[in-house]
């Protein structure tokens, strides 16, 4: 594959390149654009201030010498690599509504796809056959609802039943996956195939004794391998299904596969992965320690994305990591933060260019009295405090900070 992107070192940088990538994730490092022209002395400075290496697009801007080009482990490790540095669902997936709008509509969705969910295990227990192109016509308002606007559906997921963590993880990890590939770009059958693995990459585990998965201490060698097999079990289920794919197939295969080699079945790694199980890995991963489950309490969306970035290259591709982060924002839709002012407010929706300047609905003003009508604050507009200084997220919150409760703010 030809690469689009050139990797060169900061110290061969030129005026009018087109930086289109770092070597680290943009929210690392103190560029408001996640892309720009380099136009003068300082831009370069900042860059090699904070980088050893960038890509640079030269279709949009003055290109590399040859002589100059690094050498890129994309170019021959991953013929799916420009997915994960160059995203296009922007282009293709456009917002179409607000999340006030899309709102009412992803809660039926989302409540549709729980009890989706809940008629599949009935049925499967009840020895029924399952019919892949009624469970992809099923999905098919969830899947509308998340190209429309993905924060709609990152709201809902603050909702979450604590008790409820086996068949939510199902719908929230299905929802995660679709506003992820929308976010690559991933054409609608093939995001209907993921949505559809990702629904059911757990399903093996109806043939596991409840007790074993709700076990709330650590579980011993012999039970873990016992658990593993949740995958074989799976794959068996699928594969028997009426009008199933490969694809959805490999999603339940390799969800528990890692970019190191360390996970399983088959302890492949790399580009071996499927994309499909890659994606279907990482919102695995990240909704379960953003849950609440019998052996571990659920971690905030801001603590988990550190997390995740932790793993970067070990459990995941760099690069996915880096874009699952841009998708879903730093702090996500129905987060709770502290502002520069004092003031606390909910996360509204993510600033598609500038992740770090969202949306936010204000809930507390700066000594803590709740608004009697919320007002909206847009941080891509460099608003104001009192003494001219541009208001700044501080810090998240816990969703029961203040006394808050978070659900009375839903829309």
């Amino acid at each position: 594959m030809e690469l689009l992107h050139q990797k060169v070192n900061v110290a061969h940088l030129k005026f009018g390149m087109y930086v289109s990538g770092l070597d680290r994730p943009w929210l690392d490092t103190n560029f408001i654009f996640e892309g720009f022209h380099v136009n003068n002395i300082k831009e370069i400075s900042r860059l090699r201030e904070q980088c050893d290496y960038v890509f640079v697009d030269p279709e949009r801007g003055v290109a590399v010498p040859r002589d100059l080009v690094m050498a890129s482990e994309l170019a021959s490790e991953d013929k799916l690599a420009k997915i994960f540095r160059d995203p296009s669902g922007d282009e293709r997936y456009p917002l179409e509504t607000t999340v006030s709008e899309e709102f009412k509509a992803a809660r039926n969705s989302y409540d549709n796809t729980l009890d989706l969910v809940s008629t599949i295990m009935d049925g499967i227990k009840a020895g029924r056959s399952i019919k892949t192109v009624a469970i992809k016509q099923s999905l098919n308002n969830l899947i509308a609802s998340i190209l429309r606007n993905p924060d709609a559906f990152m709201w809902l997921k603050q909702l979450k039943d604590k008790d409820g963590y086996a068949y939510a993880h199902c719908v929230d990890a299905c929802g995660l996956a679709i506003a992820f590939g929308r976010h690559l770009g991933l054409p609608r059958t093939e995001l209907e195939n993921l949505a559809v693995g990702t629904l059911l990459f757990d399903i093996g585990k109806l043939q596991l004794p409840d007790d074993l998965l709700k076990k709330p201490g650590r579980l011993t060698d012999k039970e873990y391998s016992l658990v593993r097999r949740h995958v074989e079990f799976g794959v068996r289920t699928v594969s028997e299904m009426k009008g199933n794919s490969e694809d959805i197939t490999e999603i339940v295969l390799h969800h528990h596969e890692r970019h190191d080699g360390k996970g399983y079945p088959r302890k492949i790694a790399g580009h071996q992965i499927p994309i499909g199980g890659r994606i279907a890995a990482l919102v695995d991963c990240y909704d379960a320690i953003t849950s609440e489950r019998p052996y571990s309490d659920a971690m905030s969306s801001y603590e988990a994305i550190q997390l995740m970035y932790e793993f970067r290259n070990k459990d995941f591709q760099a690069d996915m990591v880096e874009q699952f982060i841009q998708c879903i924002g730093l702090y996500p839709a129905g987060t709770l933060i502290d502002l520069s002012t004092g003031e606390v407010g909910i996360i509204l929706s993510q600033n598609r260019t500038r992740r770090l300047r969202p949306k936010i609905m204000l809930i507390l003003d700066k000594e803590k009295i709740a608004y009697d009508i919320n007002p909206i604050l847009d941080l891509i507009d460099n608003p104001t405090d009192d003494e001219g200084n541009i208001i700044e997220i501080r810090r998240p919150l816990s969703a029961e900070s203040y006394g808050i409760d978070t659900r009375d703010y839903y829309l």
